[in-house]
This record gives structure tokens, sequence and C-alpha cells, in this order.
């Protein structure tokens, strides 16, 4: 299969959560799609967080583009500590509303958790080369760093641009579902 290339990506590694198969968290955001128009995916950790995200928005909306995220599955199961519902969301962390009763965000709430907002999640079967995409400084592609090296070990979420190496370096991996981010695109969960 050959690869396919999107301008700007967000990527994501995705698997089991809390006592949630992949297939149960699928079925749950496209449900919620069906009620509010929309899915939110909630996420932890330094990558990404909502800064960063808006950053890269930014760029995008400034070339006229429709951003993308793409999850890539992971088998690991990641069981933490007894968590909880999140059940507000804020774009700037001053300003809180509720999240809607339709939407399923859990997590441990001892630390700080994101939500990204998408539509159109589906499964897909699609093929892209890490190589051709480098990350995100703030608001402009990080040359110097491309997906092939910087989405490894512990990093398994990252912004990035379409702009190929002049090099014949692949590394191919398989993208098996796919959504567009919308507003309010990236949110603090609580």
């Amino acid at each position: 299969m050959s690869c396919v290339n999107y301008s700007h990506i967000l990527i994501m590694k995705v698997g089991p959560y809390f006592n949630y198969s992949l297939d149960d968290i699928i079925k749950i955001k496209q449900e919620e799609e069906q009620k509010i128009g929309k899915f939110f995916w909630g996420y932890g950790g330094v990558f990404c967080r909502p800064h960063v995200i808006n950053d890269f928005l930014y760029h995008v909306n400034l070339n006229k583009k429709k951003p993308v995220v793409m999850f890539v599955t992971t088998p690991s199961a990641y069981n933490a500590p007894a968590g909880g519902r999140f059940q507000e969301y804020s774009i700037d962390k001053s300003t809180w509303n509720m999240i809607p009763k339709e939407v399923l965000l859990v997590g441990n709430q001892k630390t700080p958790h994101f939500a990204i907002a998408a539509k159109n999640l589906k499964k897909v079967d699609l093929r892209i080369n890490l190589s051709d995409y480098c990350t995100y400084v703030g608001i402009l592609p990080n040359c110097n760093k491309y997906l092939d090296t910087y989405l490894r070990y512990r990093v398994d979420k990252a912004c990035a641009y379409y702009l190929p190496k002049n090099t014949s370096d692949e590394k191919i991996i398989k993208i098996d579902y796919i959504g567009e981010l919308v507003e309010p695109y990236c949110v603090f969960i609580r």
C-alpha cells in the first residue's frame, strides 16, 4: 500500500485505557459524535499541551488547511491508579464549562489532562512515512527534527508538517483511525 500525505497532522499513539479496550473507546467516541456533533479525546503527559496544539493550529489556519488527527494503535495498556470522570473543560484555565453529559473522559485526576475535539472518526488502513513529517516548535516547522526520530520511546504524540527530507530514509507506520480537528480544538480538563 502506498503512503498518504496530509499537510498538517496531529499524530497520537492510542490503546486500551482505564479498563476500556480500544474498540470500546472508539465506539464511545463515535456515539459522542452522533449525539453532540464532535468527540473529545482525552490525554495526559507533557507532549502536545493545549498551547502547543494552538500554536500548530495557528500555522494550519495561515495555510488554510484542515488539521487531521491520526491514531496509531499501540498494544500497551495504560493501567494507572484509580481515576475518575472529568467534569469540566477550559480553553484558557480561567473560565470553566461543564463537559456535556454525553462525553466520557476518564483519567488520573491528580495530573494535568487535556482533550482534543474532533469529528469524522473512522477506521482506516493508511500508511505514512514518518521521515516525511517535521515536528513543530512554536508556530513554525522544525526542519531539524522529524517524526522518524522524534515519535518513539515515551513520545506518544506530536504535531507535524509534511516536508519530505531529500534522502531515501523511510519509516513507514500504519494509521488505524483518523479524524478532523474541530473547535475548540484542544482544552484543559478537570
